[in-house]
C-alpha cells in the first residue's frame, strides 16, 4: 500500500477526496528505475499505467535500422503506459529512464475492482488520463502543421 499523503501531491491525483485517495492507495505500487533502464519495450504486452512522482523517463520508438528515436521526454506528474491500460494493446513505444526515476504503477485488472464501489473516482482518473492523451494530441497536431507549413509554405 502506498502511503495516500504522497499520492495528495501528484497532481494527477490531486482532485480526489480523501476517502478515493484511501482506496486507490490500495493498489497503487511503487517502483524505482536506474538511469537508461528500460520500464517497458515497444511492442510488449502490458496493462499498466504510471505516473511520474520524480524523475525523468524519455518515450522512444525503433527506427529501422534498430536504434532508438526519442519521441518525447516526461518528467515529474507525467503519466505513461495509459495507451496500453485502457485497450491492453501492446506497448506503442519504449520507455527508458533518463534519470534515477520514482513512478506509481496501476494495473487495469486491480483499478476495475474499484468501478462499482467508487465511480466517480474511475471517473476522475479517466478523466485525467482522457486530458493527457488530449494535450498529446493538440500538440502534435501543432507540430504537423508548422512542418506542412515549413515543407510547402502556407499557400497550398
Amino acid at each position: 500500500m502506498t502511503d495516500p499523503k504522497i499520492l495528495r501531491d501528484i497532481a494527477f491525483f490531486s482532485d480526489l477526496t480523501d476517502e478515493e485517495l484511501n482506496a486507490i492507495s490500495k493498489i497503487v505500487k511503487k517502483k524505482n528505475y536506474k538511469t537508461g533502464e528500460a520500464v517497458f519495450k515497444e511492442n510488449e504486452d502490458g496493462t499498466s499505467m504510471y505516473v511520474i512522482r520524480k524523475g525523468e523517463v524519455k518515450a522512444c520508438k525503433a527506427a529501422p535500422d534498430g536504434e532508438l528515436m526519442t519521441l518525447t521526454l516526461m518528467k515529474d506528474g507525467d503519466i505513461f503506459g495509459e495507451m496500453s491500460f485502457l485497450d491492453e494493446r501492446p506497448r506503442s513505444a519504449t520507455i527508458v529512464s533518463v534519470s534515477h526515476t520514482e513512478v506509481y504503477s496501476i494495473e487495469k485488472n486491480d483499478f476495475e475492482k474499484l468501478i462499482d464501489a467508487y465511480p466517480r473516482m474511475v471517473y476522475k482518473i479517466l478523466k485525467n488520463i482522457v486530458f493527457t492523451v488530449h494535450t498529446i494530441v493538440r500538440g502534435m497536431n501543432t507540430r504537423y502543421i508548422e512542418m506542412v507549413n515549413y515543407m510547402w509554405g502556407r499557400k497550398r
